[in-house]
């Protein structure tokens, strides 16, 4: 027997997507079971953040880097080098109606712990840099990710659990690119307005001339460079900004006359052992004796007769082939 159409309708499994939401407002009905991740351990993420808040969401990333300009996921960040720039996500499966995560082809990997058997050793989603396939994620099950552990709490209902109910100030930030484009927005806005209080500001200012002598500020350039260090007297005293007063003719040092040298200088030996006597010239004294060209260390030596010119190389070449010639001739 035909089942009729009214048969069809009552074995078909309802979605409230289908509802009709009335003439008023659009609103969007939700689908998924709400999804929290609660901090266990974490090196990166700061004590007081515990909770990461996904119930908007029908999908989550996790990474290091920010989420794509454009793009409507949100993303928990964990900046630490055991991530990946994008590491895993988390989404709910519309087929299953479940949750699931799926590693992203990181290189240290995710690891997925049950909450019903926490005993046994963390199962890696994947080999290194290879995308895994989708996990179901189930309630009170730990997620583990770099130095991070999430314990997920997932309710049909919707309704948070004590453990996993948020009070607005512990809850981990997620990455929107939206988000991240409005607040640069605005810190520019913030930027040019202080810059622009800043200007006209100064027209407002009084005048040098009206303040008095004691506060006005001193405009007189100097040059800290030029300043000598305390208690030695800098020669820089033509330096601008210097605050060493010029030196009179009559403090000037008078040139110092050459006077005899000591027994300990190196020049005075030297000379001694050439022959010179003190008090006499030293010049008489003094031979310089040219050496002969040399080459450099474990070089031939090249000296030799100077080099012919092109035309006598020339005219020595064809002597040489012409006496080849006649002994072979004989």
């Amino acid at each position: 027997m035909d089942p009729g159409p009214s048969s069809h309708c009552e074995t078909s499994e309802y979605d409230p997507a289908y509802e009709w939401p009335g003439d008023g407002e659009r609103t969007t009905v939700t689908t998924w079971s709400s999804l929290r991740l609660l901090v266990l351990q974490s090196s990166i993420l700061h004590k007081h953040l515990r909770v990461a808040v996904l119930d908007a969401y029908g999908e989550a990333q996790i990474g290091r880097d920010h989420a794509p300009v454009g793009s409507a996921v949100p993303r928990i960040r964990l900046k630490e080098m055991e991530v990946s720039k994008l590491h895993a996500t988390a989404y709910w499966d519309k087929k299953r109606r479940e949750w699931a995560v799926v590693d992203m082809g990181s290189k240290h990997g995710t690891f997925l712990q049950s909450g019903r058997q926490l005993d046994l050793e963390p199962v890696r989603l994947s080999p290194p840099r290879v995308a895994s396939i989708p996990r179901p994620l189930c309630h009170l099950d730990r997620l583990i990710i770099g130095s991070t552990t999430f314990l997920c709490h997932i309710h049909e209902d919707r309704k948070p659990c004590v453990e996993c109910m948020s009070d607005g100030q512990g809850d981990v930030p997620l990455d929107l690119s939206s988000d991240r484009r409005w607040v640069r927005g605005e810190t520019r806005r913030e930027q040019l307005t202080t810059l622009k209080r800043a200007l006209l500001s100064r027209h407002h200012e009084p005048s040098d001339s009206s303040l008095p002598s004691s506060t006005r500020p001193n405009t007189t350039y100097v040059d800290r460079s030029a300043r000598p260090a305390p208690g030695v007297q800098s020669p820089r005293g033509d330096s601008p900004g210097s605050s060493v007063p010029h030196a009179t003719p009559s403090q000037a040092e008078a040139p110092r006359s050459p006077g005899p040298l000591s027994d300990n200088n190196v020049g005075r030996q030297l000379l001694l052992k050439q022959g010179w006597q003190p008090g006499t010239d030293v010049s008489a004294h003094l031979q310089v004796t040219p050496l002969p060209p040399r080459a450099g260390l474990g070089m031939p030596d090249k000296t030799g007769p100077p080099p012919q010119s092109f035309h006598q190389w020339r005219e020595d070449g064809k002597e040489r082939r012409w006496e080849s010639m006649k002994s072979t001739a004989s």
